[in-house]
């Protein structure tokens, strides 16, 4: 099951489907601008891990396939953002609906944990869009509760007319069918906030005025006793109403002090925005700052990195990585293949003739047992009672196979061995019933990855395939990791990694965490010293050449009882 895979197994199958690098490493998780790679931070595969990384993934790959072009800058492209990221999770969800359960995760995550709660207008102005959307149009529940606390944030600056005008826009973004259609929403909502750059249109000479007719005058004389002036006695103006003077309704009405904060002297209601209505000038910067505001993409790569820089590194040095795995194309031609095709026909006519000894052996019959051989029935009559089928349990085949192969600096002098070796392994392998095999280099190199495929599974090997100079350092641990997770992907039941190498790795002790991680994991290990004997410190299960004529009975060394198991 998904929750229970390390993340490097999580990420290779997310990727595989996908169609999108997905590597973990390192101390920080990026994507790159194309949403072609996604790297997360290297950390432990806890529920929240795993919760991070799925929503990410899913988000991006939203993004990779329904996003067009760039965002520009400032408030313009936080809007843009916001709302893109509402109608691609809208896309994935249509297309793979079980993205929904992930996707809703994160948002209800990030608001339970407050990082969604407006601290200013900018902020509300954008939320109250993201609530909408993923609240509304997406039928996350959780984030509904935003939208309230945006609407009262706005209705202080510019009052209800300014939400129903929001409104009225984002109510469209069901109908947003690509980034061009995101982009003009986007702009019509900044538009918007840019006509409240105006002055507030004055207030009418007649507000806040008594009108005629009894009810009116009362009101009028009512208004009039709130407003007064500074020695708490009625405004002169309000005093010459339609009341007469010595009017008992003029002199007994009490004042009512409780309304002076629902009502001003003009007559101003309540969110109107007349107090914490943005200056033009508050308005402009506004326009031109960028908030971050709601950008889940960045408060989950935040969120992996922080995870990852807590956690110690005699931990780390055990959590399996998945690098980038590269193809690495043959140029050189071909290798001088007499030797190793030799050596791989006797290495091949002695393990088939194992195999062959194996499957030959004879069917056993018993005195009892749940299976009736009903031809032997007759043999009763010669009084042989062994008449009930007997199961046998025989070694089998059925086994997956990496071949590891060191193209480091140090090989300057044995990669020619190390390649026809590697050839020769892979070749007698391949032709072998019951054995899927890959082969990979790796080494350090100014550019392209640290670890290649040279053959994947089931592809026919060729000697120009192996046929490579060496290059720089000897990442071995990061060629035991992505072996690793090649192979915990295979359906064999059986799994052996072969390491044709010197022995001097980059690091020792990250390369014993990976073999005691892959050992665990139930993967075999064993290594072909290419003339030298470092192997030895490294991996209980080896062998030593000099050359390539010596490669058959390491093999066998090795190998042995490795590629058979009881069942």
């Amino acid at each position: 099951m998904i929750r229970d895979q390390e993340l490097s197994g999580l990420a290779m199958t997310l990727g595989r489907d996908a169609k999108m690098t997905i590597t973990v490493g390192g101390d920080g998780s990026y994507c790159t601008s194309d949403g072609s790679h996604i790297n997360i931070a290297r950390m432990p595969a806890t529920p929240l891990g795993r919760m991070l990384m799925t929503g990410l993934v899913f988000h991006e790959v939203g993004h990779k396939n329904h996003t067009k072009g760039d965002k520009p800058d400032g408030l313009l492209g936080d809007m843009m953002n916001v709302i893109e990221d509402v109608r691609v999770d809208m896309e994935t969800m249509k297309r793979r609906p079980g993205t929904c359960f992930n996707l809703e995760a994160i948002t209800t995550y990030y608001f339970n944990k407050g990082s969604l709660a407006p601290q200013n207008f900018a902020h509300a102005f954008l939320g109250k869009v993201m609530a909408y959307g993923f609240g509304r149009v997406l039928k996350q529940k959780c984030i509904l509760s935003l939208e309230a606390q945006c609407n009262e944030m706005i209705d202080d600056a510019f009052g209800q007319e300014f939400i129903d005008n929001v409104e009225t826009i984002i109510k469209e973004i069901p109908e947003l069918k690509s980034t061009k259609d995101t982009a003009a929403m986007a702009q019509r909502l900044i538009d918007l906030l840019i006509s409240q750059s105006k002055p507030a249109p004055p207030q009418s000479p007649t507000a806040g005025k008594p009108q005629q007719g009894a009810q009116g005058t009362a009101s009028g004389s009512r208004v009039g006793s709130q407003c007064r002036g500074g020695n708490g006695e009625p405004e002169r103006a309000l005093e010459k109403g339609a009341i007469p003077s010595g009017s008992t309704e003029a002199t007994d009405m009490p004042a009512e002090p409780e309304e002076q904060s629902s009502t001003g002297c003009g007559g101003s209601s309540a969110g109107s925005g007349k107090d914490n209505r943005p200056t033009t000038e508050e308005i402009a910067r506004m326009l031109a700052n960028k908030t971050g505001y709601g950008d889940l993409s960045e408060l989950i790569k935040t969120e992996l990195d922080q995870i990852a820089r807590s956690i110690p590194h005699s931990t780390k040095v055990s959590i399996p990585l998945l690098p980038v795995v590269g193809q690495l194309r043959p140029v050189y031609g071909r290798l001088d293949e007499v030797e190793a095709i030799s050596a791989s026909s006797r290495m091949r006519a002695r393990l088939m003739g194992m195999l062959q000894a194996v499957q030959r052996e004879p069917k056993t019959y018993g005195l009892s047992g749940r299976k009736l051989a009903s031809a032997r029935l007759t043999k009763l009559a010669t009084g042989d009672p062994r008449i009930f089928r007997r199961k046998v349990d025989t070694p089998a085949v059925n086994t997956a196979v990496a071949v590891l192969l060191d193209l480091s600096g140090s090989m300057s002098n044995r990669y020619r061995v190390a390649n026809a070796a590697a050839f020769a392994l892979h070749t007698t392998l391949y032709g072998l019933r019951g054995v899927a095999v890959c082969s990979l280099e790796f080494s350090g190199k100014s550019k392209g990855a640290a670890v290649n495929v040279l053959v994947d599974f089931g592809r026919k090997p060729h000697s120009e395939h192996f046929n490579h100079p060496p290059f720089a350092s000897t990442p071995t641990d990061k060629a035991i990791w992505a072996a690793r997770a090649r192979l915990l992907q295979r359906v064999e039941p059986r799994r052996i990694m072969l390491i044709l190498t010197d022995g001097c790795p980059d690091n020792e002790e990250a390369t014993r965490a990976a073999t005691r991680r892959a050992t665990r994991d139930g993967i075999e290990t064993a290594a072909i010293g290419i003339m030298h004997d470092g192997v030895k410190d490294l991996w209980e299960n080896h062998r030593v050449i000099h050359a390539i004529h010596e490669l058959p009975a390491a093999m066998f060394g090795v190998m042995e009882h490795l590629l058979t198991h009881r069942r």
